[in-house]
């Protein structure tokens, strides 16, 4: 038994294709390490992936499901380049008691192969005819649909295709720190930048005692689903104790305003850590109107507090109901949905402003005498883990 790894977008990459792929196959062989017995097999536009034991098949299915870059994934079965042969090999597989209807679909790598794709196809269909005898052919519907690839040294023949996650090789893109909270989005985001082949760390902020301390175990638990549990790589997660800034924030004289503010030093800090730690940018869950920081003018006044750094939103144009299929999927919503608040939803004000301007926000900033000496002090104090 093998699985037979079909590659995604690498084909559009051009000169580049074989660093996505061998960056690709690293990550395989990462995410397998602890399965011994297991090789694989780096080819143009595939791999396969062999010795695979059969109390250990759903696990691996599963983790290569969740590998960025991968097109398709295929139950595959190795056998020669006799056509005999190959029949032999499909027969046994085939199931045996009802009758079928089947349709062969041959593809040659090896293009000085004697049969070429057509002459395969019926040669192989009528020897299948004579060894099934309650099959028929169904080249328009057909119930079974059997695909053979002619290699240079052996064949494989298949007859499903799952789904992989697509997207680029994880690390092709460089390192991005997100914004994670417990809700629903910044999960969801997290996933679609590893789909892009971002290698994803996590700042987070806490305001203990106001917060709970479950409310970080739930931001840990989610990074364990978005890694696999740490088998797609080993994420940093930084956390930000924000208990005396927010102290501070609460002292301002349009409490409307304390979100947008408050946010506004999320992004500083954010931005600080990056650069230290030479991150491409930052990232976070945010959706265009969703909350009152999540408007255009709330955005681009909470940006402006640092001025050019990259921010990624790759959840920008979703609607909720979209993330939330997302979330499902990606089995990060039975966690988000955890009655758990964290400190963004802890203090936002009853009426936040939708509508901040950049005049207000510096006047009020002005006001906070000891809001700026009490950020610069945080960076040097966040936990790593």
């Amino acid at each position: 038994m093998l699985l037979y790894v079909k590659y995604g977008e690498l084909s559009l990459k051009g000169g580049n294709r074989k660093d996505f792929v061998n960056c690709l196959n690293r990550n395989i062989k990462f995410s397998l390490k602890k399965f011994t017995s297991v090789s694989i097999k780096k080819e143009y536009d595939s791999c396969t992936i062999n010795s695979i034991q059969e109390n250990e098949y759903e696990e691996i299915l599963e983790i290569v499901k969740n590998i960025s870059g991968i097109s398709w994934i295929i139950k595959g079965f190795y056998s020669t380049l006799n056509v005999d042969e190959i029949c032999e090999d499909i027969c046994k597989q085939l199931p045996k008691n009802s009758p079928k209807t089947f349709k062969i679909e041959t593809k040659r790598q090896n293009k000085n192969y004697y049969l070429n794709s057509m002459e395969m196809n019926m040669k192989l269909g009528g020897l299948i005819l004579d060894k099934m005898e309650n099959y028929k052919v169904n080249v328009k519907n057909p119930e079974i649909k059997i695909n053979v690839e002619i290699k240079y040294e052996k064949s494989i023949f298949y007859f499903d295709k799952i789904p992989g996650f697509g997207g680029f090789p994880l690390g092709i893109n460089g390192r991005i720190l997100i914004l994670i909270s417990g809700g629903i989005d910044s999960p969801v985001a997290s996933k679609l930048l590893i789909k892009k082949g971002f290698i994803v760390d996590f700042l987070t902020f806490i305001t203990p005692p106001h917060t709970n301390p479950k409310s970080l175990e739930k931001v840990e638990k989610l990074i364990k689903v978005i890694t696999l549990n740490e088998v797609l790589y080993k994420p940093k997660l930084y956390i930000c104790n924000f208990t005396n800034l927010q102290q501070e924030l609460s002292h301002m004289s349009d409490k409307t305003y304390q979100i947008t503010i408050m946010r506004r030093y999320f992004f500083k800090i954010a931005r600080d850590l990056a650069i230290q730690n030479k991150y491409l940018g930052i990232a976070t869950g945010e959706s265009v109107g969703q909350v009152a920081s999540q408007t255009v003018q709330s955005m681009q006044t909470i940006q402006n507090s640092i001025n050019d750094f990259l921010i990624l939103r790759p959840l920008l144009t979703y609607d909720k109901s979209e993330i939330i299929e997302l979330a499902i999927k990606f089995k990060t919503y039975e966690i988000s949905i955890e009655p758990y608040i964290d400190c963004c939803a802890l203090f936002v004000p009853k009426n936040p402003v939708t509508r901040p301007t950049i005049h207000k926000v510096l006047k009020i900033e002005e006001e906070l005498d000891l809001a700026e000496e009490i950020y610069k002090k945080i960076i040097p104090k966040i936990i790593i883990k």
